[in-house]
């Protein structure tokens, strides 16, 4: 019982410091702290209906709704569908991932962006459109966030990332 007290506590710590940095989103492209930042941020830009957005998101009493902490392994995970506006594309968002995966000092290789100098994984993501439309203005979009928790070089995160399809890129 004190394990999962335990376990508890160090859980809201982590919710707590989070929702935090999450919390302080940036107004302008460029200067996220993380890549779920940068993925709020884009969906924030991106939705076609904010009224549509605000219902969906009423339900979810969260404050970054899809955001998962999984402190026993190291990683935050971050899922959502939105609407996404005629405005924006999947390659809108695939650009800023690729650019803030240069900015980390990283490099792309599918979803996956690893440390240039190292074969640590920074961080996964990947957006599609799901086919549905959602609008007489946009699509159905998803996206999916994987990031550590601590640090890329984090035993728990690089097995997580391991099991999750993340292969070192050959310099």
């Amino acid at each position: 019982m004190k394990v999962a007290g335990g376990c508890f506590a160090v859980l809201i710590i982590f919710v707590a410091a989070g929702s935090r940095l999450l919390a302080e989103n940036p107004a302008t492209e460029g200067i996220e702290t993380d890549m779920i930042s940068l993925t709020v941020h884009f969906i924030d830009q991106s939705r076609t209906s904010q009224a549509k957005s605000d219902q969906a998101e009423r339900s979810d009493k969260t404050e970054i709704p899809g955001l998962l902490f999984h402190p026993a392994d190291g990683y935050l995970a971050y899922e959502r569908l939105w609407c996404l506006s005629e405005d924006f594309s999947v390659e809108d968002y695939q650009r800023r991932i690729e650019a803030f995966c240069h900015r980390q000092k990283g490099r792309m290789a599918g979803e996956w962006c690893q440390a240039v100098d190292g074969n640590e994984p920074l961080f996964s993501a990947s957006m599609a459109l799901t086919g549905q439309s959602c609008s007489s203005a946009g699509e159905m979009a998803a996206v999916h966030v994987y990031q550590p928790l601590t640090s890329p070089d984090a035993a728990g995160w690089q097995r997580f990332a391991e099991v999750m399809g993340y292969q070192v890129i050959n310099k």
